[in-house]
């Protein structure tokens, strides 16, 4: 038998209504599609890459720690560990020691983000018999109020980043020399020479294309207080723009783009930098990152000059230190106490 289509028996207007319903369906679809690909893209910036638990910076109690005073010597140096649970490792003791070390007349200031039972870290009983080392604590909330970096810190945008511990230690970083001046420093370093015979206001060249904050000195004069304010704006600015969250922000280098005469690193310095000195690479990275792994390997120490040998440690974490590695020549002279505790037999 025939049997007519269903079509020939629609009215033009139910034809109609069939064609816009496909193309409806086919828009949400679509849209649905963008939709998702967005969040996925907004969810990887946050949620792929190394872990950032970041939670204990957010827990009032602070245990055995006072908090950060607010008033320090004009000479302090800074150390911030951002990492939760708080703790420290061999190579971050031997760090504080060589700070502690070459500089007697010093106060260090190790600080910790998040609660710390100070009993429990690694290598506080080394470090207590020197004077001048200082623990504290902070509560990053507090410790952000009534500055420009106050909104940054309550958006809560820190412990939703995927480099959040990066990130944190960058406010920590530039809000410390904001309120006391002084000198930051990475916790994985080995100072060998004073600092205290440098400009007051400096960084260094990492290599031909770039100044690195990793080690970082900013006063409280006229200088200091435009590098700080600049670094404060550029940190809201980059905040703003929801560009806070990478790998690598590069703020001190954004800095002196926008304030030294001159856009490249290379030709950096206090002349050209409104009195903000930046040191050559050999004294402060003598060792380039991409070689990071001779520090640690059977060798010598081949530039005796340097003020500190920056080790890498987003890269050279996990190597295993050789007895007979420039690494190893360098703790047993600068941090030996560090050095008998963790590497000596």
């Amino acid at each position: 038998m025939f049997t007519m289509s269903k079509n020939i028996n629609m009215s033009p207007s139910s034809r109609l209504f069939k064609r816009n319903r496909k193309r409806l369906i086919t828009s949400l679809v679509s849209t649905l599609f963008v939709l998702t690909m967005i969040h996925m893209d907004f969810g990887q910036e946050f949620s792929r890459g190394p872990p950032a638990n970041v939670s204990c910076h957010y827990v009032n109690s602070n245990f055995s720690l006072p908090l950060l005073q607010s008033t320090l010597p004009q000479r302090s140096i800074f150390f911030h560990q951002t990492s939760c649970p708080a703790n420290l490792t061999p190579r971050q003791v031997c760090s504080i020691e060589s700070a502690a070390r070459t500089h007697p007349a010093w106060q260090i200031n190790v600080i910790f983000s998040g609660p710390v039972h100070l009993e429990t870290v690694n290598g506080v009983k080394l470090l207590k018999s020197f004077t001048n080392i200082k623990f504290w604590t902070i509560n990053i909330k507090d410790f952000a109020t009534n500055t420009p970096l106050e909104g940054l810190v309550s958006s809560g945008v820190l412990s939703k980043c995927k480099w959040g511990m990066e990130r944190t230690r960058d406010v920590l970083k530039y809000l410390s020399l904001y309120r006391f001046g002084g000198i930051f420093l990475d916790l994985d370093i080995i100072i060998a020479r004073t600092l205290g015979s440098l400009a007051r206001n400096w960084a260094a060249r990492e290599n031909a294309n770039k100044v690195g904050d990793g080690i970082l000195a900013i006063s409280k004069n006229s200088i200091g207080h435009n590098i700080t304010d600049a670094a404060i704006r550029y940190i809201v600015s980059i905040y703003k723009n929801n560009d806070w969250c990478k790998e690598s922000q590069d703020v001190v280098m954004g800095v002196l783009q926008e304030l030294c005469s001159t856009p490249d690193a290379n030709y950096m310095s206090a002349a050209t930098c409104n009195g903000f000195e930046v040191y050559g690479s050999q004294f402060f990275y003598p060792i380039g990152k991409q070689s990071a792994r001779e520090y640690f390997v059977p060798g010598e120490v081949q530039d005796l000059s340097a003020y500190i040998y920056h080790l890498w440690g987003d890269v050279t974490s996990g190597y295993k230190i050789s007895k007979s590695s420039p690494y190893s020549k360098l703790a047993r002279r600068f941090c030996p106490n560090a050095y008998g505790l963790y590497y000596e037999d």
